[in-house]
Formats: C-alpha cells, structure tokens, sequence
C-alpha cells in the first residue's frame, strides 16, 4: 500500500479532496462495521473476509487522513511563502518604479503580459496598464521569487540584476509604445 507522502508526491489533490477521501473510506468502513454478521447467512471465511475489509478500510483511510495533514502543512508553508514573497516584493525596487518606461519595460518582460503593452488606445487602457497590469506583473514576480528554492531575498535581487541588464534594450525595443502611452495621458491632461 502506498504511504501517505508517495499520496502527496504523486498526486495533485488538494488537502481538502485527501480529507474528502478518507472520510468517504470511514463511510463505507462504518457501513460495513454495523452490518450485523450473525442476522446474514455467511460463512465464517466471509465473516473473516468481511472483518479484514473493515480493517484494511481503516489502514487505508488513516493514509489519507495523513496525507490530508501532510498536504495541509505544505499548503500552508506555501501560503506564507508567497506571502512573504509579496511583501518582499512589494518593499522591493520593483514596486518603486514609477515612469511609464520603467513599468512598460518592466510589464515586456513579463511573458504573460507582454502583449498588453501593445493594446493601449484610450486613457483608460493606459491607466489599467501602468495600475492593474503592473501590479499583476508585480504579483506574478512575487510568485516566481516564492517557487524558487532558497532565499528569496537573492532571488528577487538576481530578478533585479536581470531586470537592470535589460533594461537600456527594453527602453529602446518599446519607444515608440512608450511615446503612445505618454501621448495618450498628456492628451487627458490638457482635456483638464
């Protein structure tokens, strides 16, 4: 029979669906333990069949129950993790950045959201970017530094490093998206 950390290793289940499945075993274990073997007309092997199933039930619920705690810790260590990493980032030069390069430079870098720098037509397009899409890509560098084993505060620095090495290439390669973007909130603020 499995352990409960091979469970945990080779599965993606939550704690809670490794919760779920050893109560549903103690369910069926319950069921069968109540059955009352004298009122049935079994033999004493079914009998004996019957008693092993309830305590193989237990065996394999309580590796369920176990897993559902292994697993909870780790969702928990995770949890504080990425919290921690958010904070780190948050006090990080990366949430300083303030110019419309510096964070159109930084959102390029970002796979994810790369392409939405390219989509800004409208001052409400370029306030979601410079705002919304730039605390997402904040968030996803958060993550990024919480996967990483290790320290987290090399991490975001070696993240930064590569960020500074970039840099002068992404101003250049997003110029012209950069003077769009410029453009289109110095236009809002003469409208004023």
């Amino acid at each position: 029979m499995r352990t409960a950390q091979k469970i945990v290793d080779q599965s993606y289940y939550n704690a809670k669906d490794h919760k779920d499945k050893g109560l549903s075993i103690k369910r069926a274990r319950t069921t069968l333990a109540k059955l009352n073997l004298d009122e049935l007309d079994m033999s004493v092997k079914e009998k004996a069949t019957i008693t092993t199933a309830i305590a193989t039930l237990d065996q394999v619920a309580e590796t369920f129950m176990k897993a559902h705690r292994i697993k909870d810790k780790k969702e928990k260590l995770r949890e504080e993790r990425r919290a921690a990493a958010k904070k780190l980032v948050l006090a990080s030069d990366f949430a300083k950045l303030s110019s419309v390069k510096d964070k159109v430079a930084l959102i390029a870098m970002e796979c994810f959201y790369r392409n939405e720098i390219y989509t800004v037509k409208t001052v409400f397009d370029a306030k979601y970017l410079l705002v919304y899409t730039f605390e997402n890509t904040l968030h996803a560098i958060s993550y990024s530094v919480a996967q990483q084993e290790g320290d987290m505060s090399k991490s975001l620095s070696d993240a930064w490093k590569k960020f500074q090495e970039k840099l002068p290439n992404l101003y250049v390669k997003h110029a012209v998206v950069v003077a769009n973007i410029e453009n289109i909130l110095a236009t809002e603020t003469k409208k004023i």
